[in-house]
């Protein structure tokens, strides 16, 4: 038979041991609380970026579509400014060395 000495040593052991066990499992939920608070705040951090990236990006970058429409409209606007101006010089030197020849 076990005596009641040995029996409340083993009583005070399996309470220090579910004691032990309480506190590592409280523990570990205290951290995993923290842990998500702080991803929480940075989901909420990188969410808020990308919201201002989304408003930011049409008015600082250029659809790569909208830019070669732009400068083929540019090019076709510059090549017809230097036609105009060639086809003016040739009239000026025309008229200056009209008499010349």
């Amino acid at each position: 038979m076990l005596d009641l000495g040995n029996t409340a040593g083993w009583a005070a052991a399996f309470i220090a041991f579910v004691a032990v066990n309480a506190s590592t499992i409280q523990w570990l939920l205290k951290r995993r609380d923290e842990q998500h608070l702080r991803d929480t705040s940075r989901v909420d951090d990188l969410e808020s970026a990308l919201t201002e990236l989304r408003v930011n990006l049409p008015l600082e970058y250029v659809r790569r579509e909208d830019w070669i429409r732009f400068s083929g409209t540019l090019d076709a606007k510059l090549d017809a400014m230097r036609e105009e101006m060639r086809e003016q010089i040739a009239e000026v030197k025309e008229r200056l060395y009209a008499g010349r020849n």
